[in-house]
């Protein structure tokens, strides 16, 4: 039942753990399956799982169609199955090679315990991965308030659509997803709408609750797994610090939630929240990660198999990890060309790095070309000055948040500390620098083709650019975390030693673990500390963009009302014609009743531009019931004249429809001023 005062659903969030069990086999159970079946174990099996998954179900579904097999749970799940059994095949046989040596993928062993005890440092990475999904979980339920609730943006007509469209057509191809109509199919990436329509087609109770599911836990799970296995290859698999790494990751405005506050930007959310996972692989593979690897071979392997997930998610993803990698291939050449010095490596193992880095530049350059989109629509245009920039990529508080003021002086601790361990982490600084100059060239450069070049994949949008913040901000913060902890523990040991000398000598007997006890104290209140005002800020922009009022963006709370009772009188073979600009077309997603126009834009067919242009003239214009016949579209929505993006195309066949003026024309249903026609003079 829906409430129309506070325009919320009553459903509550624990009303769909069928849904939430749903999550966890299409998110995250193929990938581990395949993984472990490939012999990944621990940290890396975990936090790969949704990555690998996501290229399962993205080229599953691009794969199917040529087989005329439908994409469902089933054949997604037996795709999954094939892949697990290949990965077994292929382990066999280079088992039984005469070159076989053990591939390991990521740090083995257990964590080290240090002074916290074995079973305490165990617990440090699910503890601080724990935190962050509570807290993330809990602001993005706080901020949709229902699981119902829909983002009244201009792209989510689009992407409640796709879903639909994908459990309707049972085909989610990449290739085709396009404008989701015959005549404007094109390529869209996909994996996210498709494992959010798998959720659907396993039982979500509506389109709208499986998209805030799967944006959950993209973004309260799969981004603090990313997070943490990123961090562990920068500084070991060492407690406090990955503790750190899990426990901030939730500190960010920018991410997880200012392109689900914008946008709304599902794709671009959720290929983020992967990229940490294949950044991490990356960096293996590269061999300039804390422990470096026997051998590349698994690293480059598992990167392999990410990869189609990322860019099926949404390719802007791929160039942004060619950049943020390329300070470590820099690195890595570096290094090897002082190892030829130190006489520790051989010189054309050096000649091998440069050709590769020079290799890895032309790739990375026709990337940055090829992938650009057309930007005849990118009319974002830089909005502050250099020095406010600075100050929120140093602040985190990128697009005018309130300044996280937990992370700011972490951020600078970090940074120094890269620059007195330059030799293990110009790197990472590198990486913090490629972030920031981007978001800087976005937000504070002149318009211009040097921006556009730089920025054009990200359409010159500074909320995207904003978005990839935190993944580089996030391991210079852990670093300035370390030492900030480390510091703290000295003087805490320190005070109880003085201490225990002066006046209570059993204080020197105290373990050491008392002061990693304050440490992880510690780290945990720079946790809460974390949660404060431009975090509240954000979430409260959650609620305003999915809030339905009687004058919402998208849909108001008579239109809502009305299409939850479309089906009632349009039947299931049924197709309503709608202006897309006013929500209308959101018919297909609510009511599971095809739209006449499913998209805002797209290519229109004759028939169908007839009917947006002359529908409600069936009774006086010869043209428009063969057309209406053909197509089925007895049936059309009228929300009024306002517009999510006005357009010059008028579309004006299902305007006014409620004057009276259209004979033939018989009003079916109303709730407020929205209202439900149906043409009778073709009958």
């Amino acid at each position: 039942m829906w409430v129309v005062n506070d325009e919320r659903c009553s459903m509550a969030w624990w009303d769909l753990g069928p849904t939430w069990l749903a999550a966890a086999a299409v998110y995250f159970l193929p990938g581990l399956l395949v993984l472990v079946c490939a012999g990944v174990r621990r940290l890396p099996l975990a936090a790969l799982a949704a990555p690998m998954s996501a290229t399962l179900a993205g080229t599953a579904a691009v794969l199917l169609p040529f087989a005329g097999v439908p994409f469902t749970p089933l054949t997604y799940w037996l795709a999954a199955a094939t892949a697990a059994l290949a990965a077994v095949g292929a382990r066999a046989l280079w088992r039984r090679s005469r070159a076989y040596r053990p591939l390991v993928l990521g740090a083995q062993g257990p964590l080290p315990a240090a002074d916290l005890g074995s079973v305490a440092a165990g617990a440090m990475v699910p503890l601080g991965i724990a935190v962050a999904a509570l807290i993330i979980g809990y602001r993005f339920m706080n901020g949709f308030g229902s699981p119902e609730a829909f983002s009244q943006t201009f792209d989510n007509v689009y992407h409640l659509n796709a879903v639909r469209h994908i459990v309707a057509t049972e085909n989610g191809s990449t290739l085709t997803l396009g404008n989701l109509t015959a005549a404007s199919k094109g390529l869209y990436p996909a994996a996210m709408h498709d494992m959010m329509a798998l959720l659907v087609m396993l039982g979500a109770p509506s389109v709208m609750a499986a998209v805030n599911v799967g944006t959950i836990v993209m973004g309260a799970v799969v981004w603090p797994l990313g997070c943490v296995f990123l961090v562990s290859r920068i500084v070991g698999y060492r407690p406090i610090p990955l503790l750190i790494a899990g426990v901030l990751s939730s500190a960010f405005s920018a991410f997880p939630y200012l392109l689900v506050a914008f946008g709304v930007l599902y794709p671009n959310h959720a290929a983020v929240a992967l990229l940490p996972a294949v950044l991490a692989l990356a960096v293996e593979a590269l061999g300039v990660s804390r422990t470096p690897p026997t051998s590349p071979v698994a690293p480059v392997i598992a990167l392999a198999a990410v990869l189609p997930g990322l860019a099926l998610t949404h390719p802007s993803t791929i160039p942004a990890l060619a950049a943020f990698a390329a300070p470590a291939i820099i690195n890595r050449t570096v290094l090897v060309w002082v190892e030829v010095r130190e006489g520790t490596a051989k010189r054309r193992a050096a000649v091998g790095w440069m050709i590769g880095t020079a290799v890895y530049a032309l790739v990375s350059l026709a990337l940055w070309i090829v992938l650009r989109p057309n930007l005849s629509t990118a009319g974002w245009t830089s909005f502050q000055s250099n020095a406010r920039a600075i100050g929120e990529i140093l602040s985190s508080a990128p697009m005018g948040t309130t300044i996280a003021w937990v992370l700011l002086p972490l951020t600078v601790i970090g940074l120094y500390v890269c620059a007195r361990q330059l030799r293990r982490y110009a790197w990472v600084a590198g990486m913090f620098g490629v972030g920031a100059i981007l978001y800087l060239v976005v937000s504070s450069w002149s318009n211009g083709a040097f921006r556009d070049f730089v920025t054009g994949i990200w359409y010159t949008d500074s909320y995207r650019l904003a978005a990839l913040l935190p993944l580089v901000t996030l391991p210079v913060v852990v670093l300035g975390g370390e030492w900030l902890i480390w510091r703290l523990r000295w003087v805490v040991g320190t005070a109880l030693h003085r201490l225990g000398e002066k006046r209570l000598p059993q204080l020197q007997r105290l373990p050491e673990r008392t002061t990693a006890a304050v440490g992880v104290a510690a780290v945990l209140a720079m946790g809460v500390a974390a949660q404060g005002g431009t975090l509240s800020g954000v979430q409260e922009r959650l609620r305003t963009i999915f809030a339905t009022t009687p004058a919402s963006g998208i849909l108001s709370t008579d239109e809502v009302a009305l299409l939850r009772e479309v089906p009632a009188y349009v039947p299931e073979d049924g197709v309503v014609v709608g202006n897309p600009r006013t929500g209308a077309s959101l018919v297909y997603a609510f009511s599971d009743r095809t739209a006449l126009a499913p998209h805002i834009f797209g290519v229109r067919t004759p028939d169908e531009q007839l009917l947006f242009d002359h529908w409600g003239e069936a009774a006086y214009n010869p043209a428009v019931c063969p057309a209406i016949e053909r197509l089925n579209a007895y049936w059309a929505l009228d929300f009024g004249d306002k517009e999510i993006t006005p357009r010059a195309e008028p579309l004006s066949g299902v305007r006014d429809l409620a004057d009276g003026s259209a004979p033939g024309v018989e009003l079916v249903h109303s709730v407020g001023q929205a209202r439900l026609f149906r043409v009778t003079a073709c009958d």
